[in-house]
C-alpha cells in the first residue's frame, strides 16, 4: 500500500509541474501573439527573444516533473502487478 501511495503522490506531483511548465510556456506565446494582434507596429525589437526565452523556461519548468512523473507511474504498475500476483496465487491456492 505505500508504495503504491508513493505511486500517487509522485505521479500527481510531477503532473502538476508539468501542467504548471505548459501553462507558463503556453501564456508566453499567448502574450506575444495578443500583443502582436493588438499593437502590430508598436512591438519591441527583440520580443521574439524575450517570448523564446521565457517559453524556454516553461519547458525547463515542464521537463523537471517528467522524472518524478515516471518514477511515480513505474511505482504504481509495479505495485498494480504485485496485487495482481498476489490475487492470482491466492486464486490459485484453493
Amino acid at each position: 500500500m505505500s508504495r503504491s501511495l508513493v505511486g500517487v503522490v509522485l505521479a500527481l506531483l510531477g503532473a502538476g509541474i508539468i501542467a504548471f511548465g505548459i501553462f507558463v510556456a503556453g501564456s508566453a506565446l499567448a502574450g506575444l501573439y495578443k500583443g502582436v494582434l493588438e499593437r502590430p507596429l508598436d512591438q519591441p525589437e527583440n520580443n521574439e527573444t524575450v517570448v523564446r526565452d521565457s517559453m524556454y523556461r516553461g519547458v525547463m519548468i515542464g521537463a523537471a516533473g517528467a522524472p518524478p512523473f515516471l518514477i511515480g507511474m513505474v511505482l504504481l504498475k509495479r505495485a498494480k502487478a504485485r496485487d495482481r500476483r498476489a490475487m492470482s496465487s491466492t486464486f490459485h491456492a484453493r
